[in-house]
């Protein structure tokens, strides 16, 4: 299978899905309505939605160290990566979305590149 060549092409297939569990799930709206959500590829697997910073395929293993959440709810668990704990518990789906963008590590830094500070110095 190839992969996705963009985060939008995911979501864009998730949401036009009629089949899947998700489908009328409120967890995918918010996560898909949400601009940095919406930015990582998603992934429906279990009863949760994770997210990836990179497009990846079948049998390939992303890298897991986003928070993800668990549909179902309300309430609904937002679980950090690995499902090391559980972060925050939320009363909407929008809730359970913010909760994850605020628990979102910092992106890596490629090594060799320099990020700019809103400030405008460097940041190594």
């Amino acid at each position: 299978m190839e992969p996705a060549t963009s985060a939008d092409d995911v979501w864009r297939a998730l949401m036009e899905d009629t089949q899947g569990w998700w489908v009328d799930d409120p967890v995918f709206r918010a996560a898909y309505e949400h601009p940095t959500l919406r930015a990582l590829f998603p992934m429906a697997t279990h009863g949760t939605i994770k997210f990836f910073r990179t497009a990846w395929s079948w049998p390939d293993t992303p890298a897991h160290d986003l928070p993800l959440i668990a549909c179902g709810g309300p309430p609904y668990q937002v679980i950090a990566a690995g499902y090391e704990r559980i972060i925050g518990l939320a009363a909407t789906a929008e809730e359970a979305a913010e909760l994850v963008v605020e628990n979102l590590p910092p992106a890596p830094v490629i090594p060799g590149s320099t990020c700019e500070t809103p400030s405008g110095g460097d940041q190594r």
